[in-house]
């Protein structure tokens, strides 16, 4: 066992601010653009760095819950988590009777293909532990966060502020690794690239261009981050919230992900594009559709200018330029983009082998999120997942149309699309989608829907109000009648 340099940092900080378990959620959103590094190192594997805030809190905030403290959201954050509680119990049940259900009937993708070099027979495994005891800490950590968020006296846009700032130290990071692999800038990749369960690709070319990763382990994990952090921004910006930091984000997120020259991230961020103003209609916010038309117009007077210095400047830029796109509109021939093409297409057929019920979590790794999750957890658990999302998603449409601008609704606002955007990614190229930075965001919008409902809970007049304004206005109505009364009698 040894402790890099990332854990050096880490656990000292998780230690000396235990007793502050907003602070270790704001922490776990900043070190969740690290995943390529280690906290801690047990022979080939490497403790994930969201892990030990996400701990850290997890055990601070049970020790409240056996103490007796609860937290005034809990009834309707756990009616929103219900579905997913059920998945979960579903996937670890699953986990257990499928691999033995099916043994030696089928082929599957392992966890570590590199161990192998290609499919084995399905059984149970090491993988099935594992990857179960990372969806109970998953799962434990999106419910105790959801319920922790719905104090009253916590500020809950600052988490997303936070999540923002994230964005801004990966273009930061970014920029220093252009510099390094340009310039020869020294560069930390010992303190980024701690993990020894990462396979890392720092070292990528685009034909003349270096191909930039940042802090994660190939260029593709960056640019789905930076995905989500543009589609975040350019919709708060567009609903006319003034943060100035996200404002500027746009294009310097922008920016960092054409470093990437990532197939992924470009076609997220094209979908992202589509999905605009089918989200402005949706949401019945038009007046943002003219917003969209204004914002797209700056940008490509933006973008048009920025070309014309760069080419007079730097013309060899030109022919790089048009190699990497090249390469791009060329992905589908490359001889990467047919294996995990086979792999997802392996995946998918597990599907009908096993009658839809999967071949149980931890079982099979494919390349994208859609083939894996069918191939593992079935029919059954996908399609409990997509009553999960639309129950959260018709109740977050809801509390956004119930309540003025305001913190929780800027959260709604922002972590929707950040959560949309990370997904649209993972269906291109990510297996899962199991960091906990992701339950992160979703526990803050399922906080946030909460705290909406508290919020017109509070407003509105109370039952013994009601019965004491009933009982006045009664009185005085009587009152008033008997003054007419007087009067017609006195006439």
């Amino acid at each position: 066992m040894t402790v890099p340099m990332f854990g050096i940092v880490l656990f000292p900080i998780c230690l000396l601010f235990w007793a502050r378990p907003f602070l270790m959620l704001q922490i776990l959103l900043l070190v969740g653009i690290f995943p390529a590094a280690a906290a801690l190192v047990l022979g080939g594997l490497g403790v994930q760095p969201t892990m030990v805030p996400a701990l850290a809190f997890m055990s601070f905030v049970l020790l409240q819950w056996i103490l007796g403290v609860h937290y005034p959201g809990d009834r309707t954050v756990m009616s929103l988590c219900f579905p997913f509680i059920l998945v979960v119990t579903w996937t670890l049940l699953a986990s257990l009777i499928m691999p033995r259900l099916f043994m030696n009937q089928v082929m599957v993708w392992p966890q570590k293909t590199d161990a192998v070099g290609g499919r084995v027979l399905l059984g149970p495994s090491f993988g099935n532990i594992s990857q179960d005891m990372y969806l109970v800490i998953n799962a434990t950590f999106l419910v105790l966060a959801a319920r922790f968020l719905t104090r009253s006296d916590i500020r809950i846009d600052r988490l997303y502020r936070t999540f923002l700032l994230s964005g801004w130290c990966v273009v930061a990071i970014c920029i220093w690794q252009f510099a390094h692999r340009v310039a020869g800038v020294p560069f930390a990749d010992k303190f980024f690239y701690s993990n020894p369960g990462w396979a890392v690709l720092d070292t990528q070319m685009a034909g003349p261009v270096p191909r930039i990763n940042a802090s994660f382990s190939e260029p593709a994990a960056c640019a789905s981050f930076l995905s989500e952090i543009l589609f975040s921004c350019v919709w708060i910006v567009l609903q006319g919230y003034s943060i100035a930091f996200a404002r500027w984000l746009i294009p310097a997120s922008a920016l960092a992900l054409a470093c990437t020259t990532s197939t992924t991230g470009f076609i997220t961020v094209g979908a992202e594009i589509c999905l605009l103003p089918v989200a402005a209609i949706a949401t019945g916010a038009h007046k943002v559709l003219g917003n969209i038309t204004r914002l797209m117009l700056l940008g490509a007077a933006i973008s048009g200018c920025a070309i014309l210095v760069v080419v007079t400047i730097a013309p060899q830029v030109v022919p790089a330029a048009k190699f990497v796109y090249q390469s791009t509109t060329d992905k589908k021939d490359s001889q990467s983009y047919q294996d995990r093409s086979q792999v997802d297409h392996d995946s998918m057929s597990l599907v009908g082998e096993t009658y839809g019920l999967g071949v149980g979590w931890g079982s099979n790794r494919a390349s994208s999120l859609l083939p894996g999750l069918l191939s593992t957890i079935g029919l059954v658990g996908v399609i409990g997942l997509l009553v999960f999302d639309w129950k959260l998603l018709r109740a977050a449409m809801q509390a956004r149309q119930s309540t003025p601008p305001g913190p929780e609704r800027l959260v709604i606002e922002g972590v929707i699309p950040a959560i949309v955007g990370r997904l649209i990614a993972a269906c291109l190229s990510a297996p899962t989608v199991g960091f906990l930075d992701f339950y992160l965001l979703v526990a803050m919008l399922i906080a946030a829907i909460a705290r909406v409902g508290l919020l017109r809970a509070a407003a509105a007049p109370q039952p013994q109000q009601l019965m004491l304004s009933n009982m006045y206005a009664t009185a005085s109505e009587h009152y008033a009648m008997a003054e007419r009364n007087n009067r017609q009698i006195s006439a």
